[in-house]
């Protein structure tokens, strides 16, 4: 009787040690040769769903949505998919053990794995997944131009076209020395500034539509080049 009340007493002490998680946790993890800045949001609404955001300042990543977030006692784990990286890269997986204010893990990418440490600075403030808008009729169709980055010469193919109301069909293409067709997870129009993010590639194209052109820039990473793409007539019969 007195070992099994030991035993629950035990219990209760560790379940009361458990730091919660939610709050923002700022620290960076250890890449071979520096430090990568990292943040993490971290909230739970009221009916005990987890929710959570990805901040990497050093890679122009802002709000990346977590997923497959697991709490259990004052072990966290989560899942930042393909939001650090390119997509050959695989998805960034996390896991941590949290001790007072202090959350230490390994993030996991590619069969490559980096200690982190994160400080909680603050309550969590989790940034609101952006969504998808139809674009105006008069962005819709195809869209040919190039950009220059590291030297080389990309060309680019663009075909747009609403679908519904989701997001908008967009085809995007860039030839360099490979052929590659991104995968799209962000199309928003905007008082003629149109937007579009391929996270698994972490490109962003962010440029004014005019009625014979799409001028701006792009982003990869921390790299922006001017680009400019002009409609392509379509073919009569």
């Amino acid at each position: 009787m007195r070992r099994a009340a030991l035993v629950v007493l035990l219990s209760l002490s560790a379940l009361a040690g458990a730091a919660p998680p939610e709050g923002r946790w700022t620290g960076q993890a250890q890449l071979p040769g520096r430090g990568l800045p990292l943040v993490v949001d971290l909230a739970r609404d009221s009916s005990g769903a987890w929710s959570g955001s990805l901040t990497v300042p050093g890679l122009d990543i802002k709000g990346a949505g977590l997923a497959h977030i697991a709490v259990d006692g004052n072990e966290v784990a989560f899942d930042a998919g393909n939001a650090i990286g390119l997509a050959s890269a695989g998805g960034a997986t996390f896991k941590a053990r949290i001790d007072g204010a202090t959350m230490s893990g390994e993030m996991r990418q590619a069969g490559n794995a980096a200690s982190f440490t994160l400080k909680r600075t603050g309550d969590a403030q989790v940034d609101a997944a952006a969504r998808s808008t139809p674009v105006a009729a008069s962005t819709q169709g195809r869209w040919v131009g190039q950009y220059e980055m590291a030297g080389y010469p990309r060309h680019v193919t663009i075909d747009i076209a609403n679908d519904g109301a989701g997001m908008p069909k967009v085809d995007f293409v860039v030839v360099g020395k490979l052929t590659t067709k991104l995968p799209i997870d962000l199309v928003a129009e905007e008082e003629g500034i149109l937007r579009i993010e391929s996270h698994p590639y972490g490109i962003t194209l962010e440029a004014r539509v005019a009625k014979d052109r799409i001028e701006g820039t792009l982003e990869q990473g921390p790299v922006e080049v001017p680009i400019l793409l002009r409609r392509q007539a379509e073919k009569t019969s």
